[in-house]
């Protein structure tokens, strides 16, 4: 058994309600390992009462990595990129600086760091993680996905980027691109790649206001929110 655990949903934004009130991160629990994504500023849980076997980092922004603004200190195996650990003010004390494009593994999970296009100044990264032949994508802050056909290649689960539904979030500077892609253009992915399971994180303003709309719009794809477990 697999199980996923939104420990937050929440984008970096000043609005929160019930549902969406902590900064997007994700526990995942398989055969009694347990491996954490992302650990922002708003949190409920501290590191030491989750346990994780070992912490991903996406990217740098302060939602997703709180050494950004805080010196917090645990014995925890912490993966990252060489520009997330450079552009933090403080550094985790386990230190695991990872290339995207390799397999590592932690316990029973397999996963591999690839590119996205999200930020200039905090270059991120998505999660691919393998463990009990399922596979999953872990993508919450994103434009594009660098080399898409490989990594959405054989994936059951592809989790988003939740900031917007029909606002256009993508800006330009010279040739890059950065931001965030609509849920609909991700939607599309997954149907071209054959991913049947949906789910979307780090919601946004104008997210959280339409949830209804687009869950009678798009019955394919779920909204995670706080504390909510998917067993696979």
């Amino acid at each position: 058994m697999l199980k996923l655990i939104f420990l937050g949903t929440k984008g970096e934004i000043e609005e929160s309600n019930e549902k969406h009130r902590y900064n997007s991160s994700l526990l995942l629990v398989s055969e009694g390992d347990r491996l954490l994504v992302d650990y922002g500023m708003l949190h409920q849980y501290n590191l030491e009462e989750l346990a994780p076997g070992a912490l991903l980092i996406t990217h740098a922004h302060p939602d997703h990595y709180v050494w950004l603004e805080q010196d917090i200190q645990a014995d925890i195996p912490v993966y990252l990129t060489e520009e997330t650990l450079a552009y933090g003010k403080f550094k985790p004390s386990n230190i695991n600086v990872i290339e995207p494009g390799e397999y590592i593994t932690e316990g029973s999970f397999q996963f591999l760091a690839y590119r996205v296009l999200h930020s200039i100044r905090c270059p991120a990264v998505g999660y691919k993680v393998k463990t009990q032949n399922k596979t999953l994508v872990y993508n919450p802050d994103l434009v594009d996905i660098v080399n898409k056909a490989e990594v959405l290649a054989d994936v059951d689960y592809y989790i988003g980027d939740g900031s917007s539904i029909k606002s256009n979030l993508v800006r330009r500077r010279g040739d890059t691109l950065f931001g965030h892609t609509r849920m609909t253009t991700q939607i599309n992915w997954c149907k071209k790649y054959g991913i049947d399971h949906i789910l979307f994180t780090h919601l946004g303003r104008e997210t959280t206001a339409a949830e209804d709309e687009f869950g009678r719009d798009h019955p394919e794809a779920i909204f995670a929110y706080d504390g909510m477990e998917v067993i696979i």
